[in-house]
């Protein structure tokens, strides 16, 4: 027999199971709500999530759409990227760095053509497409969990945001959180993953901060010239919501030179993925300043457990 105290025991538990999903599920109509917004002007810290190799890599950026104008640091300041979409004819990038062997500090710099001006990058992805799905808890905060799904070829991504918006819909959304999770369609399987952990987040930012330090002559980035997109503009590849990023299409270069033949569409898609992490990893480990650097060689297309087995 239920006792009376244990009775209301069991009923308020049900209670508040009841209004914690109530609160959960609670949503507005579809129509009443309108993709996020992040305003022209914001300062905003963050991690990126690369699982496949254990890499965290901590970045700070600051945005000024208003005045064409962005700044992207990684691994505390040890490589300082400006955006400025107004300099020279058609914009520029400029990045200082420590290079070894003496880890001096450089200034690179990439020109903006006609056909691809500079312009401000930000630390968020485009939203447009985007649509809400759920309201979801992150790390203690109720956000709206918003989701697009976009597909090239086998590859059929799935990118989800998490945002709160505490003055209402007509002001600046503040990021929690994005995600990324790749599906490949041929070898039916998750096969790529990473996010992007985002704190601090205000919508103000020091004017000073955009200006690149004097006292640099810039040089180009170095060879080869197909990855100096990405070496200028790192986080770039991870906003992005196309399936096809820099990484991939450094694949191509890659399978030429080391003359890569594979027995098989399948196994062509498995060592796609291979390069991507990889070159995911060499690109971060290069950026923290270390006493060493690592590069892309003929086992970059090998998976972890392959190099494990015979390196």
């Amino acid at each position: 027999m239920l006792s009376l105290g244990r009775f209301y025991l069991k009923s308020y538990t049900i209670l508040g199971l009841f209004w914690y999903l109530k609160d959960t599920l609670k949503v507005k109509p579809d129509d009443d709500r309108t993709v996020p917004d992040f305003g022209k002007m914001y300062h905003v810290k963050g991690v990126i999530s690369l699982p496949s190799y254990e890499i965290e890599e901590p970045f700070e950026a600051w945005y000024d759409f208003e005045r064409n104008r962005s700044r992207i640091d990684y691994y505390n300041g040890t490589v300082c990227t400006f955006l400025i979409g107004n300099d020279l004819d058609y914009g520029a990038i400029y990045q200082i760095r420590p290079v070894l062997p003496t880890n001096d500090i450089k200034c690179f710099q990439l020109k903006g053509t006609k056909e691809e001006p500079i312009q401000p990058q930000s630390a968020m992805p485009d939203v447009q497409g985007f649509e809400f799905e759920k309201m979801d808890y992150h790390k203690g905060s109720r956000c709206e969990v918003w989701k697009t799904v976009t597909e090239a070829g086998h590859k059929k991504n799935t990118y989800r945001l998490w945002v709160t918006r505490p003055e209402g819909n007509d002001a600046p959304a503040t990021p929690h959180r994005f995600e990324m999770e790749g599906f490949n369609t041929l070898l039916d399987s998750h096969n790529d993953k990473y996010s992007i952990e985002y704190s601090d987040f205000c919508t103000q930012s020091e004017p000073d901060v955009f200006t690149p330090p004097a006292g640099f002559t810039c040089e180009e980035f170095p060879d080869p010239p197909e990855e100096h997109q990405i070496l200028a503009n790192p986080i770039q590849d991870y906003v992005s919501t196309n399936p096809v990023s820099h990484a991939h299409r450094m694949f191509g270069p890659f399978k030429e030179k080391f003359n890569r033949q594979y027995k098989s569409e399948k196994e062509h898609e498995k060592r796609e993925i291979n390069f991507v992490q990889s070159f995911r990893f060499v690109n971060s480990t290069n950026r923290k300043g270390l006493s060493f650097t690592v590069g892309i060689n003929d086992r970059a297309d090998w998976s972890r457990a392959e190099t494990r087995k015979y390196c």
